[in-house]
């Protein structure tokens, strides 16, 4: 049974990404590295939505099962490094609140 985008990790993302749009809701000072690393993770995440418009289109389209699989898997890649990185991005924001 092959996978397809919208597999179980995209729920922990979901959730994660939730959590950052709630942080970020609130009017923050952040120091200049904090900042700069959720613009990062914000870009990633612009990224990753077309990502996966881009396999939607593409699975609409019909398109040859080796094209899928590598935007599948460069977006299951990207899951996987935002599922590290949020967290420990979460931490920080949550500190400087306080």
């Amino acid at each position: 049974m092959s996978r397809r985008a919208g597999y179980e990790e995209s729920w922990d993302l979901t959730y994660l990404v939730e959590q950052l749009r709630e942080l970020i809701g609130r009017d923050l000072r952040l120091q200049p590295e904090l900042t700069s690393e959720l613009e990062d993770i914000l870009d990633s995440l612009v990224l990753r939505n077309q990502r996966l418009r881009g396999l939607q289109r593409m699975v609409h389209a019909e398109r040859e099962p080796d094209d899928l699989a590598v935007l599948r898997n460069a977006l299951e890649n990207m899951d996987r490094e935002l599922l590290e990185r949020l967290p420990v991005l979460l931490e920080r924001l949550r500190a400087a609140i306080t």
